[in-house]
């Protein structure tokens, strides 16, 4: 066999070269490399997230969040500043005043007396966990709150603690942590209003007896921690609408919210609710709240324990039945309430919310008399009791006109979650 020219092993080896560099380059061996040193695989990166929740979830036990010495049990305000310092800035909400500190990625949560219920971690380490890995490690919340563009994942961490992780519903991650003491935001909360409201039609025995309801009912809710009369001292107020639904008045009333863009409260009776469910339907997806007003519009005070359950227990699955939830905000009929109807309630997982300014539509219905009722008493926090059932013409003329009216004295009007800091549905 003759040998090949030198000149043509040069050029045989030259291609070969060419050829193997660009085998060595395609995409195929490319996926093949091996990772970057510093880039964290898929499994390594769930393990840290679940480090991370569960490290997160034992100091909420202690009622603290990590990177922080203050908890919502015992901590004060005079404390944090004592050795932090002055906040970078204060904003007012719920019930108190929350601190930042910019620098430490650290929110405080405090009341007018100074005391600490809610400690917020915004640490950057928290902002890659997903909803997705915050339940596969915690479980089911107990509850999930909507908050425009945020989801709130509530976790009852122990009595009187609750972790809330705050998800962004845009990339489905962690904005920021709160360990929260619903309790302690209450129970140190001083502002509580008179009842407010006049009506020159109520004889003089019926106002007599209305005086002394209104005293008593007002002092039995500052020994009762989930009896509200009124929200905290903040330019808030909120709108509220017993007796409905009905065919006419309560869809007018959820037209009139929707137009001037401001969210209702329905208290609604159970026994009506079948009757018109596609009402009941429309006010909640108006994004107005749907609650209890009992099943029977019966004086609960006067029923046995069993009986006062079933009017709640039968209401909350009629609502559940057309929204697909279980409020857990009570009115009760009449605001009459004792010891027995708040505990039943409680135990029930509801929150009775009264009033403390009482338009009186069912008494004196003048449009211009329910405003007046309103404008000449509106106090910070106020809740201000309507009706929306089938007789109340008056009522719907005056709902217009009482938000400008309160609007132009700049009062926000808010649903009763916003201005409780309560929940509304189980």
């Amino acid at each position: 066999m003759k040998k090949l020219p030198k000149t043509l092993w040069v050029i045989l080896f030259s291609f070969s070269t060419i050829l193997t560099a660009c085998v060595s380059q395609t995409p195929h061996e490319s996926n093949n490399l091996p990772p970057k040193e510093n880039a964290l695989q898929p499994k390594e990166v769930d393990r840290t997230s679940s480090m991370l929740l569960n490290e997160m979830l034992g100091w909420a036990e202690k009622g603290m969040v990590k990177d922080c010495p203050f908890n919502a049990l015992d901590s004060t305000m005079e404390q944090v500043k004592s050795e932090w310092g002055e906040p970078d800035t204060v904003d007012t909400a719920g019930f108190g005043f929350y601190a930042a500190y910019n620098k430490k990625n650290i929110v405080i949560g405090y009341n007018t007396g100074g005391e600490i219920f809610d400690v917020r971690s915004y640490a950057n380490e928290l902002k890659d966990i997903s909803d997705q890995m915050v339940v596969k490690t915690l479980g089911q919340p107990a509850e999930v709150k909507d908050n425009n563009n945020e989801n709130i994942y509530v976790y009852e961490v122990k009595q009187d603690i609750q972790l809330k992780i705050i998800i962004l519903k845009n990339s489905k991650t962690i904005d920021h942590v709160s360990v929260f003491h619903p309790n302690r935001a209450k129970s140190t909360t001083d502002y509580i209003l008179d009842i407010k409201g006049i009506s020159n039609k109520l004889s003089d025995s019926a106002w007599t007896s209305m005086q002394k309801w209104r005293k008593s009912i007002v002092l039995f809710s500052k020994n009762h921690e989930n009896v509200y009369i009124n929200g905290p001292n903040f330019k808030k107020v909120a709108l509220t609408f017993d007796d409905g639904p009905d065919q006419v008045i309560t869809p007018a009333i959820i037209n009139i919210l929707a137009t001037h863009n401001v969210k209702g409260n329905f208290f609604f009776l159970g026994s009506r609710i079948k009757e018109h469910p596609d009402v009941v339907k429309d006010a909640f997806n108006q994004g107005n709240l749907v609650l209890s007003h009992s099943y029977n519009h019966v004086v609960l005070t006067k029923l046995g324990k069993e009986a006062v359950r079933k009017e709640i227990q039968d209401t909350g699955e009629a609502i559940k039945s057309v929204i697909g939830k279980e409020p857990a905000i009570l009115r009760t009929p009449y605001g009459d309430t004792n010891a027995q109807v708040a505990a039943i309630s409680k135990q029930e997982g509801y929150s009775i919310v009264l009033w403390s300014i009482d338009t009186l539509d069912w008494s004196q219905k003048e449009a211009q008399n329910i405003v007046n009722n309103v404008i000449a008493n509106v106090r910070n926090g106020d809740i201000i009791l309507m009706h929306s059932d089938s007789d109340k013409v008056e009522t719907k003329k005056a709902l217009p006109l009482l938000i400008d009216e309160l609007q132009k004295r700049n009062f926000e009007i808010v649903d009763l979650e916003d201005l409780l800091n309560i929940k509304a549905y189980q």
